[in-house]
């Protein structure tokens, strides 16, 4: 590193990690000085890893591929090759062994370094008899101005291949070049389609349509993109400066409704009731003009702006179960728009085309004892720019309702400062099987950007859900932050005042939040308190799992595009769950798989009481499989958190006929290390993780990974620290770690003394496990 006398810049590559002090002067033309002590921090990475390229790809009995290792975070670029079958060079010069049928085989490369850590590439070689096909049928996305680099596959025919674009064209500075490496950086921005075209030695071809994805450029957490666009929903951003429409109790709301002007506001009686179902139509407003739809009381009488409402403006001053509402007066403060018919959705429904409506201290429910319900607010058509502000959505403690927003078919939507509960779905003799307060993913139509910011949501199956079902479409840019995620205990059959259906069965409890079909996702600063197994799944909390989704009517596939990726869930906590992640991809009911499952960045959480006695889990903290033959889970990183599983630190999988996961990290963690720490989700020897050891399952499920830096609390006799991967710690007991509070795990503070041996002790200097101080600044007033 250099000062450069002139400018004052400091530059370089820094090749020591460490802390630096130094003293800087600088003098002006008169011979004025100033002096200046400073510190610069070096960070020392994530440790050496290995990358191979290309990752996979399909080869013809003898035929040659180059591969190129990458070694970080060393100075020594040195590997070893190895390969499973045929023959590596020293060099990474693999050919592929005569074969009488496909044959899938590991080529290896091996840090000098380090020769613990290694990465390998997949390599299916087909029989000589197999037909010229082109086997890669999607791209991964790209950014302008950052390098790009993929490889077509092809399998079968006669090698070598030559590879050319029958039609279309590649972005400027992307090409593809005649063994099928397609690579460069470019400035534009799109999606770009064409065919590819292969073209083996004895003239046989095979053509593949493709389609490559260029985005702007955007901010990172690891590998998870964050958002691209974030909603700007405050009063101010939402003007209706035009008349106001009063409407009394028993007043004709749908007829102010259809005669309502762009930037009117149509004001409701506080504490009235407007029973039906309402259609808000469409009406051409723009971002200066927007409909306003509010209580008569006035802003002093409503939570200030950014805070969240709850029932004790509708006059009620609690909810059995519930976290109080520090209600000093309940008051009549909403307007209530009720749904008081039998079957469908509503009360609220927004027509095809519809766009600019803020709705703002109201209370959207529906009758009780009317039977099961859908959305109470769903859209006909594509709709977009909706904000909803400080409004109580619920359902009835007994009927089953369905959804509190359905966003399908809605694009720059907003609910912030709300309050939802009382969605939920009665086992076996319920109306329904799947409840949510906010569902989406779903359909033919664009979705997002989403706001879902400062809200109670309360369901009994995802309290957010997106996909699940039919789509040609991914909904991206989605907030989800300062959220509680809850599910009142008394659901739970065997609880003291337990309640449930209108029948007496207990509703059907998934998860807290559930994504199938969902781009660009930011879950930060949210609590997520209380969710168990016993129905269809185990009571985990978090699942990022994309999946294809199955027509049983049809028999057809009806989610081929659906993709988990870039997601990232930073600073929260996860208390009272029967498990913690599942991270995974499955194929449809129909066998088909989905598009992507990929870049997921988690850091800075904290998990306690995981308890799959008391919550009928599985008592782990995490699952990280695949179930794909090929584009597997991919690209992983969990840093900084903090965890007291019970059973499993973690249970992995993949079939050994299927490519490695890779990209996976746990680093800078304290966690518990559990009586079987990584283990395998079951399939005997055709699971890459029937090992049942760590430091065997790591390499053989994933061809690249890094684990280290991470203490593992109280390791069993039957998994010493030999039998994990090197660089961790293995404190004895809980006390060893000298947290400020470790409280048997239930919501202790998890900060570490000044006299912990892992204060500081992060690969990056900060200490081991969550960043408390931020995580309890990030959710100050969400509980």
């Amino acid at each position: 590193m250099t000062l450069d006398s002139t400018t004052g810049l400091i530059s370089g590559t820094p090749t020591q990690a460490g802390s630096y002090r130094f003293e800087v002067t600088a003098r002006d033309s008169s011979g004025r000085k100033g002096d200046k002590r400073m510190r610069l921090g070096v960070s020392g990475g994530a440790g050496i890893s290995v990358t191979v390229s290309p990752a996979s790809l399909s080869l013809a009995p003898g035929s040659t591929q180059q591969f190129t290792a990458y070694v970080n975070g060393t100075s020594n670029a040195s590997v070893n090759w190895t390969a499973s079958a045929g023959t590596v060079s020293t060099s990474g010069l693999f050919t592929a062994p005569t074969t009488p049928s496909p044959l899938s085989v590991l080529v290896t490369a091996t840090s000098v370094a380090d020769p613990t850590k290694r990465a390998s590439a997949t390599v299916t070689v087909n029989s000589s008899s197999s037909a010229l096909a082109i086997t890669t049928s999607s791209l991964p996305d790209g950014s302008i101005n950052v390098a790009y680099a993929t490889s077509l596959g092809a399998s079968g025919g006669s090698s070598p291949y030559n590879w050319t674009i029958a039609s279309g064209a590649l972005p400027n500075g992307i090409t593809l070049d005649g063994i099928g490496n397609l690579a460069g950086v470019t400035k534009q921005t799109g999606t770009f389609s064409f065919t590819a075209k292969v073209t083996d030695n004895k003239g046989n071809s095979a053509t593949q349509l493709l389609a490559l994805l260029i985005a702007s450029a955007g901010t990172f957490d690891g590998p998870a993109e964050l958002p691209r666009t974030y909603l700007q929903s405050q009063m101010v951003n939402t003007p209706a400066a035009a008349s106001t429409v009063s409407v009394s109790a028993g007043g004709d709301l749908q007829g102010a409704l259809n005669n309502a002007i762009c930037g009117q506001t149509i004001s409701l009686q506080a504490g009235a009731t407007f029973p039906g179902k309402f259609i808000f139509p469409a009406k051409g407003c723009d971002n200066q003009h927007w409909i306003v739809i509010r209580t008569s009381a006035p802003d002093t009488s409503l939570p200030a702006e950014g805070t969240r409402v709850s029932p004790c403006y509708a006059g009620v001053a609690s909810l059995p179960g519930r976290p109080s509402f520090n209600c000093n007066s309940a008051q009549h403060v909403l307007a209530q728009i009720l749904n008081n018919q039998t079957t469908g959705s509503g009360p609220i429904a927004f027509a095809a085309g519809a766009n600019h409506y803020r709705l703002l201290g109201l209370e959207i429910t529906r009758a009780s004892g009317t039977g099961g319900l859908g959305a109470l607010v769903s859209a006909q058509g594509p709709v977009n720019n909706i904000v909803i502000d400080r409004s109580w959505l619920h359902g009835t403690a007994h009927d089953d309702t369905q959804s509190g927003v359905a966003l399908r078919n809605t694009t720059y939507f907003s609910i912030i400062d709300s309050y939802l509960n009382d969605f939920h779905c009665t086992a076996i003799t319920g109306a329904c099987t799947d409840a949510q307060t906010i569902g989406g993913g779903n359909g033919s139509n664009p979705g997002g950007p989403y706001q879902i910011v400062n809200n109670f949501l309360e369901a009994s199956g995802e309290n957010i859900l997106f996909g699940g079902g039919p789509a040609t479409t991914t909904p991206a840019d989605i907030e989800i932050r300062r959220n509680h995620f809850f599910k009142p205990v008394l659901w739970m059959k065997g609880q003291a005042g337990f309640v449930g259906g209108v029948g007496g069965n207990p509703f059907l409890v998934k998860n807290h939040l559930e994504l199938k079909n969902a781009q660009r996702v930011l879950v930060e600063a949210n609590v997520f308190e209380y969710t168990w197994g016993g129905f269809s799944q185990n009571g985990f909390s978090i699942l990022l799992t994309p999946k294809n989704q199955y027509n049983m009517k049809t028999q057809q596939n009806v989610c081929p595009t659906c993709q988990v990726t870039d997601v990232t869930i930073r600073y929260s906590t996860i208390s009272h769950v029967g498990l913690g992640f599942q991270i995974a991809t499955a194929t449809s009911d129909g066998g088909g798989v989905a598009l992507a499952g990929a870049r997921y960045s988690i850091h800075d959480v904290i998990l306690d009481d995981i308890d799959g006695t008391a919550y009928s889990g599985g008592g782990g903290l995490m699952q990280i499989s695949n179930g794909w033959p090929s584009n597997v889970l991919n690209s992983l990183m969990i840093n900084h958190i903090t965890a007291f599983p019970q059973t499993h630190l973690m249970t992995t999988g993949n079939g050994v006929n299927r490519p490695p996961m890779w990209g996976f990290t746990l680093t800078n963690s304290i966690i518990m290390a559990t009586p079987y720490p990584v283990w395998s989700i079951g399939g005997g020897s055709s699971d890459c993780a029937h090992y049942d050891v760590p430091i065997l399952t790591l390499p053989a499920c994933f061809s690249s990974y890094a684990f280290s830096n991470n203490a593992f609390i109280a390791p069993s006799t039957n998994f010493l620290p030999s039998k994990w991967p090197a660089g961790n710690y293995f404190p004895q007991s809980t006390a060893a770690v000298q947290f400020l509070n470790f409280n048997n795990a239930q919501g202790g503070d998890y900060h570490l003394l000044s006299s912990s041996p892992y204060k500081n002790a992060g690969s990056d200097g900060k200490d081991l496990g969550a960043d408390v101080s931020a995580i309890q600044a990030a959710i100050v007033g969400v509980y």
